[in-house]
C-alpha cells in the first residue's frame, strides 16, 4: 500500500503539469519528461502531494481491516475530503464523477483508472487468488461497473499477487498477456508519444509495462512518472506493484510519511502491523 501512496505523492506534480499542457493543446516534451529519471533530482519535491489515489487507496484498506462496506468507507472518505476545499494546485480533491457520486450515489459505470489505483491493500494482505477476485470486485463497482474497469483492476490485482509471490517479471508478462491485455510498448516511444488519460484501458497496461521493466522501487516508480500522461496515477499503480516485488527503501517510506495526513497514519500504522503480526484477514462477505 505504501508503494501506491509513493507513487502518488512523487507524481503529483509532474501530473499537474501535464494537464497544465493539456489544456493549452500541447504536452511535455520528451526532455522534461525524462529529467525526473536522474537520481539527483529528489523523488519528492516541494509542492508534492497526496491525491485522491492516496486517499482512496487508504479508505480501501481501511474497510478492509475493519470489515466494512467499501462503499460506505470510500463514501466517508470522499465526503471528509470535499470538505476541506481545494487541494495545494487549487483543484477539486477528486474528479467531477466520483464528487457527483458522493453527493448523490447514483450508478456509477465509469472506466477510469480510479478503480485500479487504490485496490493495493487487497491482494497484498490476501494470498487466495479467489478471494482477491470477489474483494477487488466488492471494491469497485460502487463507482466503475464498466467492463474495462473490472478487467483492469483484476489485472493490476493479480499482478500484484504475482509480484508477492515472486514469480518472475517474464513470466507475469506471459500471465497479464495471455489473461488481460498486450504489454508490448516501448518505453522510448511512450515517452514521445503518450498522452494523458483517465480510462484505465489506457493506463493500467502502461503501469505494469513499467514495473515489468524497472530495476529497483525507485526505478520503477521514476519510470512511470517518466512516460508522462496521468503520472500520479501511474506511478501509484507501478509503485503498488514494484513494493510488493523489491520493497520499499526504508528511507522513502520516512520521507513520504510527511506528506500524509494524519487521520490516514493509524490506517497504515495497522495495516502493516496486521501484515506483519496477523497473516491474512478473514474478511466477512459485505
Amino acid at each position: 500500500m505504501l508503494g501506491a501512496i509513493i507513487g502518488d505523492v512523487a507524481g503529483s506534480t509532474y501530473e499537474v503539469n501535464e494537464i497544465r499542457k493539456k489544456i493549452k493543446k500541447s504536452k511535455i516534451s520528451y526532455e522534461d519528461r525524462i529529467k525526473v529519471l536522474d537520481e539527483n533530482v529528489p523523488l519528492f519535491l516541494p509542492n508534492s502531494s497526496v491525491t485522491d489515489d492516496s486517499i482512496l487507496t487508504v479508505a480501501i484498506a481501511d474497510a478492509l481491516l475493519n470489515n466494512e462496506s467499501y462503499k460506505d468507507k470510500l463514501l466517508e472518505y470522499g465526503k471528509k475530503e470535499i470538505t476541506r476545499g481545494l487541494d495545494i494546485y487549487g483543484r477539486s480533491r477528486f474528479g467531477s464523477g466520483f464528487v457527483k457520486w458522493v453527493q448523490d450515489q447514483t450508478f456509477c459505470e465509469s472506466y477510469g483508472n480510479g478503480c485500479a489505483m487504490r485496490i493495493s491493500s487487497i491482494p497484498e494482505l490476501l494470498d487466495d487468488d479467489k478471494k482477491v477476485k470477489e474483494e477487488v470486485y466488492k471494491a469497485t463497482i460502487p463507482t466503475h461497473n464498466h467492463p474495462e474497469s473490472l478487467l483492469c483492476v483484476n489485472a493490476l490485482a493479480k499482478t500484484i499477487l504475482l509480484a508477492k509471490q515472486k514469480v518472475s517479471k517474464e513470466n507475469i508478462k506471459k500471465y497479464i498477456e495471455n489473461n488481460y491485455f498486450p504489454l508490448n510498448y516501448d518505453i522510448e516511444r511512450l515517452r514521445c508519444n503518450y498522452t494523458f488519460s483517465s480510462r484505465a484501458i489506457e493506463s493500467v497496461p502502461q503501469a505494469i509495462y513499467c514495473f515489468l521493466i524497472s530495476e529497483d522501487f525507485e526505478d520503477a516508480i521514476r519510470k512511470a512518472i517518466s512516460i508522462g500522461g496521468d503520472t500520479d496515477t501511474i506511478a501509484c499503480m507501478t509503485g503498488s506493484i514494484a513494493e510488493n516485488y523489491y520493497g520499499v527503501p526504508e528511507e522513502v517510506k520516512e520521507n513520504v510519511m510527511r506528506y500524509v495526513p494524519d487521520y490516514m497514519l493509524k490506517v497504515i500504522d495497522e495495516f502493516y502491523y496486521r501484515k506483519k503480526e496477523k497473516g491474512n484477514v478473514k474478511r466477512l462477505s459485505k
